[in-house]
């Protein structure tokens, strides 16, 4: 059961790093990701890009973290009875006590008056909960160390620090995997020009218009497809329809045309 519910957890995470990650790209161009049909698995497997680094650096800092402690802050505790040793881990406890203080008045200014911290990266609040929470809790681990073990509950205080900085953590996360994914989606607009060519035929004359769009009525009276839209490049299939859109598109300014893929329009498609 436990192995079940840790699972369906860590599937939950990677399904929800992945949505951010998706929704990002995909509202760059105004669409809305569950127009897509998406699958849990495609979330999922979309989330690896928005995991893979951040965790690895926080995981690389953890281990430099422990590496520290164990090469020297350990040992000072441990002889801590001799002045030397006491000062080390009293000044050590002084540190992580204000650094974490400091970074948590930093994350109440950041919450409470965004403007003050507009400039900053995204991940820039998340890190500071986490190095917070983070500092706040060594710091009480090395005064515990100091003390002879005491019965009873542990209190609130650990939780609560430990809550915080599992926040943080998911929130970091989810800041890179949104980035990332505006990231892309400003790379595939810039990469326009160079995606496959779409040449449109309808039967019936469509509402698209946009900077480079030439839409042509065809001549011929026989001819099943009435009109031909140049101009136009293919962003996505999806579900029996094709977003496309004009090939000198603006962010903000100009649509993406869904067209439903039916025996009323025809598409030819040319790659570069």
């Amino acid at each position: 059961m436990a192995v079940l519910s840790q699972t369906v957890l860590l599937s939950s995470v990677l399904f929800y790093f992945g949505w951010v990650r998706t929704q990002a790209t995909w509202g760059y161009f105004g669409i809305d990701v569950g127009l897509l049909g998406y699958s849990t698995a495609d979330f999922a497997l979309r989330s690896i890009n928005a995991t893979f680094l951040p965790l690895i650096g926080i995981g690389v800092v953890a281990l430099l973290a422990v590496a520290f402690h164990r090469g020297v802050l350990l040992p000072a505790v441990l002889g801590a009875r001799t002045v030397r040793g006491r000062r080390i881990v009293e000044t050590a406890i002084r540190a992580a006590h204000a650094l974490g203080t400091a970074a948590l008045a930093v994350l109440a200014i950041g919450l409470l008056v965004p403007p003050a911290v507009s400039w900053a990266p995204a991940v820039t609040l998340p890190l500071v909960l986490l190095l917070s929470a983070g500092l706040l809790a060594y710091a009480d681990r090395l005064r515990a160390a100091q003390r002879p073990a005491s019965p009873g509950k542990p209190g609130l205080r650990p939780l609560i620090l430990a809550v915080l900085a599992l926040i943080g953590l998911l929130w970091c996360v989810a800041a890179y995997a949104r980035r990332t994914g505006e990231e892309a989606a400003a790379g595939v607009a810039a990469s326009l020009p160079s995606r496959p060519a779409v040449t449109l035929y309808s039967a019936e004359r469509l509402a698209i218009a946009g900077p480079g769009v030439v839409v042509a009525p065809l001549a011929q009276p026989d001819a099943k497809y009435k009109f031909r839209y140049s101009g136009l490049v293919l962003l996505q299939p999806v579900q029996g329809r094709y977003l496309l859109l004009a090939a000198q598109w603006r962010k903000g300014i100009d649509p993406v045309y869904v067209v439903p893929a039916g025996d009323d329009v025809r598409m030819d498609i040319v790659g570069h």
